[in-house]
Formats: structure tokens, C-alpha cells, sequence
């Protein structure tokens, strides 16, 4: 028997190259958009664990995991749009790619992942990025204390206004 849980937790990779950030682009029920590569914490690992896990998983990336930049919540009561009504805790890290990995869509991807890509980072704010954390993630990127978010169920560019 799985245990409930009141709250699902998660771990996000930003990785920045160049100038530009890595997003993995969705096609579902919410219409295009992107996601930051991470997802759910699964028993038996730590929170780095699980961020090295689901960037294998989105972006075929071999990463280590540094810093905590943002912590997002997405409570069901304010926000249906992404998990329904899951309540969700998600840590953003910093991350940097291994030598010789290239990031590119898995082979197995997840249903509705379409691809993998390098957006430069000044774009952020003008795109349908879920959550739109892209304010408190260039400041912590630029240096500030990592920031609590509470997601508002909108991305820079509303997916209900498509």
C-alpha cells in the first residue's frame, strides 16, 4: 500500500550556457509551453538525486548539482492548471553539465515532451514558461539569496490568453 502524501516535493535543474537557459518543451493540454528539466523526488534518493535523475530522464544530461537558487510552492487551492490537486514543493538548482554531455531529447521521451532547448536567458519573461520564476531566477543566477516563490498560475506570456 503507497503511503499519501499532503505534499509532493521536487527538484529542478537550471543549467545556463552561453547565455541561454536549458527549457524542455511541452505540448499538452495547456497548449506549448516549457518546463524547467526536473520533476518528482521518488523514495530512497536525496533532492541532488532526484535532480540528476530527471535531467537524465527530460534531457539525456549528465549534470552536477550545485546551489539552491528559487523554492516554488504550487498549492491546489490557488493553482489547478499544472497539478490538479496535488500540492507541490519544487527546489530549483543551479546545475552544470559533465564533460562530453550534450543535452537532446531522450529516446523514450515523456509523452508530451516535444523537445529540448538552449533559450537565451533575456527571453525568459517573454515566453510561456511553467512557473514563471524567471524574475527571482536571474536575480539568484546574478547572485541575490535564493527566494521562496508562490506560484500564481500564470507564465510570463498567460496561457489562458493564447
Amino acid at each position: 500500500m503507497s503511503k499519501e502524501r499532503s505534499i509532493r516535493v521536487g527538484a529542478e535543474g537550471i543549467i545556463v550556457q552561453d547565455g541561454k537557459i536549458l527549457l524542455v518543451k511541452f505540448d499538452d493540454e495547456h497548449g506549448p509551453h516549457y518546463n524547467y528539466p526536473g520533476g518528482g523526488h521518488q523514495e530512497g534518493e536525496t533532492l541532488r538525486q532526484t535532480a540528476i535523475r530527471e535531467l537524465r530522464e527530460e534531457t539525456d544530461a549528465d549534470v552536477e548539482v550545485g546551489r539552491l537558487l528559487v523554492t516554488g510552492e504550487s498549492a491546489p487551492f490557488k493553482v489547478e492548471y499544472v497539478y490538479g490537486s496535488t500540492h507541490y514543493l519544487k527546489l530549483f538548482f543551479e546545475c552544470t553539465l559533465k564533460p562530453n554531455s550534450t543535452p537532446r531529447l531522450p529516446d523514450e521521451p515523456d509523452p508530451h515532451e516535444i523537445a529540448v532547448e538552449w533559450v537565451p536567458i533575456e527571453d525568459l519573461a517573454k515566453l510561456p514558461v511553467i512557473p514563471d520564476i524567471s524574475e527571482q531566477l536571474i536575480a539568484a543566477l546574478n547572485g541575490a539569496a535564493p527566494e521562496f516563490f508562490e506560484d500564481n498560475g500564470r507564465t510570463s506570456m498567460e496561457l489562458d490568453k493564447r
